[in-house]
C-alpha cells in the first residue's frame, strides 16, 4: 500500500469561538488510521502519513473534524513533495531570511482564478504579492495584524478559500514532513 506524507492546514479554527485543540486534531487523524501524526502549534497544523494523497486526506480529515467540533472545519492539504516545492519556490528569499514573521504563504483549496495575478495590493498598503497556481506568497513589511489586506480580500481576488501560515510555520511543517519521509514512511 502506498503511504504518503501529507500536511493538513485547518482553516478558521481557534478564532471567533471556533475552538479545536491539537489533541482533538491528533485524535481525529489517528482515528482515520493515519500514522506518525504530529501537530504543530495550536493553530490547526498537522503532518501525517496517510494511505492516500492530499485531496482525500483533506476531505476525510475535514469531515472527521467537523463531526468532532460541531462546526465546519475546512482543511487544505499538500503532499510533502508539494510543500517542499512551495518552500523552494519562495520568491522572497531576503525576506524569508531577514523577516520571516512578516512573510506568509496562503494555501488555496484549489487553483486560483486566472485574474488573481492582476490584483493590485497597492490600495491596501505596502504589501507585496506573488501568486502561484495554488499558493500565494505575501510579504507584509508593516506587519500582518493591522494590514487591510486580509485573507477575505485575498480570497475574493483568488476566487478560492485558503488558509495562511507565516514563513516560520511553513519551514517547521516542512521539517516535520522531511522527518516523516526520512523515517521510510513517506
Amino acid at each position: 500500500m502506498t503511504r504518503t506524507v501529507v500536511i493538513g492546514l485547518l482553516r478558521a479554527v481557534n478564532v471567533g469561538g471556533r475552538k479545536l485543540t491539537s489533541a482533538q486534531l491528533r485524535a481525529a487523524a489517528e482515528g482515520l488510521g493515519y500514522t506518525d501524526v504530529k501537530t504543530y502549534v495550536n493553530s490547526g497544523n498537522v503532518v501525517v502519513v496517510a494511505p492516500h494523497g492530499a485531496p482525500a486526506t483533506a476531505d476525510a480529515l475535514g469531515a472527521a473534524l467537523t463531526a468532532e467540533a460541531g462546526f465546519d472545519v475546512p482543511v487544505v492539504a499538500r503532499t510533502a513533495s508539494a510543500w517542499h516545492a512551495v518552500v523552494e519556490a519562495c520568491p522572497f528569499s531576503d525576506e524569508a531570511r531577514d523577516d520571516p514573521s512578516h512573510l506568509v504563504v496562503v494555501a488555496w483549496d484549489g487553483p486560483v482564478a486566472e485574474t488573481a495575478g492582476a490584483f493590485d495590493p497597492a490600495r491596501y498598503g505596502n504589501e507585496r504579492l506573488v501568486w502561484a497556481r495554488t499558493e500565494l506568497y505575501a510579504y507584509y513589511p508593516d506587519g500582518i495584524g493591522r494590514s487591510r489586506l486580509t485573507l477575505p480580500v485575498l480570497e475574493k481576488a483568488a476566487g478560492r478559500g485558503g488558509t495562511a501560515r507565516n514563513w516560520n510555520t511553513v519551514l517547521a511543517l516542512d521539517a516535520l514532513a522531511r522527518e516523516r519521509e526520512a523515517g521510510g514512511q513517506g
